[in-house]
């Protein structure tokens, strides 16, 4: 089903500014003099929603680009468009009743939004606002199984209301194991398989462990169970070996050997879990498969179905060989290895989240959960897979102060240690300024100025990027005169005319009634959609 598109957006957008931070290598590691690769390229993205009242112009020609290990703030005032931004590049915009209606958002040369013009038709009522939508589901839904293909694992979320992310009935601990299983499947089954719990340095190193529990030192007893998970060759078993002794310090290291000894004979594989992994992980390749030809076919604008359905031959073979496994009882015991190993993977991802007891949050329910401790849950579920590039909506506002501080240092470590590009979405102009590279300002489904942090808060140039700086309190100008910006956010499904943000500006001209600024650029990497400007305009 094909059909033009009802109002399109507009054909302007920004030029990219340059990195803040040079590029990365594989090992995260700065490479002098080169300049990062530019890992999401987002081009003039129009978002709608269409309702009973009219269409809502909710994204208008949006465009940014993010490069390998850069940090860049998304900020404005509530309602601008901020959120819609990151659901409308990840297709995660609700449909019916808003939809993507045009615009390219590239990720590794793919088009997340390839085929978008086939996917519905738009047909304008007779009178008012309002446009009737008609879609086909059948290429909705092969575009969503496409977009699908990279999300988790090359994009992740971080969600700013954490129950939209977790579902009620699964424990915390099968849901963050999902995710992990997903898209680290292949690497667990390989380490289950290759582990040695018979080993000769294994029963040294759990008397070792037992005697530093006697010493009381947590030190020791971490660096213990390090060297225990190494001579199981099982690095997660370092943390299923630490919570056991900790858990039996009290009763003495007779207790602490006799369950880490239970625990190691747990490891040991019978010949059915091994065929069992093996089936698995012939399936898990397979999907791995599928995923990179989903991301070919984005990447080069046509189908692949031979390809595709070479794919699910071998898939429906996979199965029928290991049909046996699909009875849940036999199931349930053969996935036990794989099962255990996932969960404790995922405790140590809470672990990098600063939660105090992961182990016991792990068997928890999100009902069971605070607000905090559900957004931390959140954020380790994003960071387990280790993204190229990670989109956080408000990631710490339902945080206190200190685990704010020790989540933006988690996020800022993973973006130094792999390259992890960061959109960070917030109001808190100070955690930009904090953790930040650039900052694109939106206001009202548009972007209007984006620039390098410090020029952007040193020198602002968008009226409305004036106000919002206007209205913080600072510390070294305490008898400043706080301002505010007169007026409301417009309503988009009767936006102003030209500059949208003309009816609130002190500077408003009669051309900025009747035309949309142009983007231009004053200064290297700083751009501004104002007619106060008269720079030279970006061109892309």
């Amino acid at each position: 089903m094909s059909g033009s598109v009802a109002v399109p957006g507009p054909s302007t957008s920004f030029e990219e500014a340059p990195p803040a931070t040079p590029a990365m290598g594989a090992s995260g590691a700065t490479a002098p003099g080169e300049q990062a690769p530019v890992v999401l390229d987002v081009r003039n993205l129009v978002t709608y929603f269409y309702t009973y009242d009219g269409v809502v112009r909710a994204l208008e020609g949006v465009s940014f680009k993010l490069r390998r290990g850069e940090t860049l703030g998304l900020v404005g005032e509530t309602g601008c468009g901020k959120s819609v931004t990151m659901f409308s590049i990840t297709r995660l915009v609700p449909d019916p009743p808003g939809r993507v209606v045009s615009g390219k958002v590239l990720y590794r040369g793919a088009d997340l939004l390839w085929g978008l013009d086939q996917e519905a038709r738009f047909v304008p009522a007779r009178k008012g606002n309002r446009v009737k939508v008609k879609r086909s589901f059948r290429r909705v839904k092969a575009a969503q199984a496409r977009v699908g293909s990279v999300r988790g694992g090359g994009i992740a979320l971080i969600f700013q209301e954490p129950t939209q992310a977790m579902n009620p009935i699964f424990s915390v601990s099968d849901q963050v194991s999902e995710v992990i299983l997903e898209h680290k499947g292949v690497e667990l089954v390989d380490g289950v398989l290759a582990s040695t719990p018979d080993g000769p340095a294994v029963k040294p190193a759990i008397e070792k462990l037992a005697r530093a529990v006697e010493t009381g030192d947590d030190a020791q007893v971490r660096a213990a169970a390090k060297e225990l998970g190494g001579a199981v060759n099982l690095p997660t078993f370092e943390t299923q070996a630490y919570y056991l002794a900790r858990q039996a310090r009290s009763s003495g290291s007779a207790t602490v050997a006799r369950d880490l000894q239970r625990a190691t004979s747990r490891l040991r594989i019978t010949g059915t879990q091994r065929r069992f992994l093996r089936s698995e992980r012939e399936l898990m390749l397979i999907s791995r498969e599928l995923r990179a030809v989903y991301v070919s076919e984005m990447r080069h604008g046509r189908l692949e179905r031979a390809h595709r359905g070479a794919l699910g031959g071998r898939r429906l073979r996979a199965r029928l060989r290991g049909f046996a496994y699909r009875i849940p009882i036999i199931r349930r015991r053969a996935s036990r290895p794989l099962r255990e190993e996932a969960a404790w993977k995922s405790v140590r991802a809470r672990e990098g989240v600063q939660i105090a007891d992961p182990v016991q949050v792990s068997r928890g329910y999100p009902h069971e959960l605070s607000g905090g401790m559900l957004q931390r849950v959140m954020i380790a579920m994003a960071l387990a897979c280790e993204p190229e590039i990670l989109m956080a909506d408000e990631p710490t506002t339902a945080l206190d102060v200190t685990i704010q501080a020790q989540i933006l240092e988690l996020m800022k470590d993973m973006r130094h240690r792999i390259g992890t590009g960061i959109l960070l979405v917030t109001h808190d102009l100070a955690v930009v300024a904090e953790v930040a590279d650039r900052v694109a300002v939106m206001y009202a489904g548009q972007i209007v100025e984006i620039a390098n942090v410090r020029d952007l808060y040193g020198h602002p140039l968008h009226p409305y990027t004036q106000g919002l700086l206007a209205s913080i309190p600072r510390l070294d100008q305490p008898s400043k005169t706080l301002t505010t910006i007169p007026g409301s956010v417009p309503n988009l499904i009767y936006p102003p005319s030209g500059c949208r943000f003309h009816p609130r500006c002190p500077y408003a001209m009669p051309i900025c009634k009747e035309s949309r600024p142009p983007n231009t650029l004053e200064g290297e990497g700083h751009q501004v959609a104002c007619f106060l400007y008269h720079g030279p305009p970006t061109t892309e």
